[in-house]
């Protein structure tokens, strides 16, 4: 036995100074076993080395289930997970440094491809929690599993990455970066366990991409931290990909220390599992509150199931890291063709008092909700300028289908909101909202005495062939001392009043 192994460690010698073969670096060649039991990542970090050496090329796991912890990829390096290959996340710590399964970093044109596997091991480094039965407790782990940082012209594509221990891929002031044909899968009560984090990076690009985990699926931020300026998000499109999780689908913020501008996410599906413990908070959430500023986004022909809330706007005054807090701006954003039923939270666009949303359209929106409030709760909604911004933070809203309040320029056309389980809120609050354009409303539902649109001290609007269900009683109701220059044109009716003046409303607040 002992002749065995020291010839085999003697052959593995050999190998650490094996040549590439026309740009090819098989790990085999470099002592790689492949075995699931081996540490593999001293042989595959020799075949990357080897390849940097000589110009760059593709280091190749063959089929095999290739242990590791971390590997540190170079310039002009793909490494290429073949199928029926599997790079498996060691168990222990220790075998972590940087605490990364696949560290890109420095680097330019590097890739990960080939249609393998990476298996990320995040069983190892959870444990049930007593006090709370949805989620699951960690111990110190590796995370993210692949983390692509200060890099230019990476390629993430054509893998499985399965059980990460917390994010999955995660974008840190890089340019020029693709992720295509990625499946992603983690534990659905896994703390942390984030698909795409998109970081302070530019010029991304990511598609047809399949996400499912514990945290948001595909999120943008912009943190603070120390000793740095903090960097923006620009130019980034999400397309084609299938989204679920147990917290957002897709988010910019929380953090938001520095801005966002010129983001599109179109064609995507947003659904809950049949065994997930909850829906995902929201399928699409808009948030700034630390500062910075969201110029610039649009999302198109999403459609999505059972999820908590389709649409979350927020304008808040967290400021995370600041000495002295201030609200950033959040303006410029387009939200069209979207389809979502089984809702169970409120839409909601909120800004603050003398920082409003600015210039929010929705168009082609078409939800229906869950439904079944049977209480009108008033308007004295709580500001939370502070509070960590989540589409259930103001609890129940006074409206069943779209609540905004401090918007300017807030567009809304061919809006379509309805609800399963009877419901006596009005359809739309708009508290505060100026220079507001509604056209095409229409719903099927209504309930009870609440007109279908409550405006609250709110004007300069203009409302324009909604279409109502027989036995409403009003199309708007407006109240408020501040509200004027509303006006409504057209629009089928079916009996129902065009206007009441409600509490404090000014009569004159409504012309023809």
């Amino acid at each position: 036995m002992r002749i065995r192994h020291l010839a085999f460690a003697l052959i593995s010698c050999s190998l650490c100074h094996a040549a590439p073969r026309d740009g090819v670096c098989n790990v085999m060649e470099f002592g790689a076993a492949a075995d699931g039991a081996t540490n593999d990542a001293p042989a595959i970090q020799r075949a990357i080395e080897a390849c940097a050496k000589a110009g760059g090329g593709v280091v190749l796991l063959p089929v095999g289930n290739f242990v590791s912890g971390s590997i540190e990829l170079r310039s002009n390096i793909t490494l290429r997970i073949l199928p029926g290959a599997t790079l498996t996340g060691s168990r222990r710590l220790e075998d972590y440094s940087p605490p990364h399964l696949i560290n890109i970093k420095g680097v330019e044109n590097a890739a990960v491809d080939g249609g393998g596997r990476i298996h990320a091991s995040g069983d190892a480094w959870r444990r049930d929690r007593s006090d709370h039965p949805y989620l699951l407790g960690l111990r110190p782990r590796p995370s993210p599993t692949v983390e692509i940082a200060d890099s230019k012209g990476v390629r993430v594509e054509n893998v499985g990455i399965r059980e990460t221990p917390g994010w999955g891929i995660h974008l840190l002031r890089s340019d020029e970066v693709v992720i295509r044909g990625v499946s992603l899968i983690s534990h659905l009560r896994g703390p942390n366990t984030d698909g795409i984090d998109i970081d302070s990076s530019r010029n991304v690009r990511v598609a047809d991409c399949y996400i499912e985990g514990g945290d948001d699926a595909i999120v943008l931020k912009t943190p603070r931290r120390a000793g740095a300026e903090p960097r923006p998000v620009e130019n980034v499109t999400i397309t084609n990909c299938v989204m679920t999780s147990t917290s957002n689908c897709f988010k910019i913020g929380t953090e938001s220390a520095s801005d966002f501008k010129n983001i599109a996410i179109t064609n995507c599906v947003m659904y809950k599992l049949p065994h997930a413990f909850r829906a995902p908070i929201s399928g699409i959430a808009i948030e700034s509150v630390d500062g910075g500023t969201i110029d610039g986004l649009v999302a198109s022909s999403i459609t999505m199931r059972d999820v908590g809330t389709p649409i979350f706007i927020r304008l808040g005054n967290r400021g995370r890291g600041m000495e002295t807090p201030r609200p950033g701006e959040l303006r410029n954003v387009s939200i069209s063709n979207v389809v979502a039923t089984g809702s169970l939270i409120t839409s909601s666009v909120t800004g603050l008092p003398g920082h409003r949303v600015r210039r929010v359209s929705l168009d082609n929106i078409n939800i229906s909700m869950k439904g079944g409030e049977r209480e009108q709760p008033g308007l004295d909604v709580p500001e939370l300028a502070d509070h960590y911004p989540e589409a259930w933070m103001f609890g129940t809203l006074p409206a069943h289908g779209l609540y905004a309040r401090h918007a300017e320029g807030l567009t809304l056309r061919n809006v379509q909101l309805h609800w399963e389980a009877e419901d006596v809120r009005p359809a739309m609050v708009l508290d505060d909202v100026w220079g507001l354009t509604v056209d095409g409303f229409q719903t099927e539902t209504a309930a009870g005495d609440a007109a279908l649109i409550r405006m609250h001290n709110a004007g300069e609007a203009l409302i324009h062939g909604a279409r109502v269900p027989a036995g409403t009683k009003a199309l708007v109701e407006v109240t408020g001392s501040e509200s004027r220059d509303i006006r409504i044109h057209g629009g089928l009716l079916r009996g129902a009043r065009p206007v009441i003046h409600g509490p404090e409303a000014p009569a004159p607040a409504v012309g023809p």
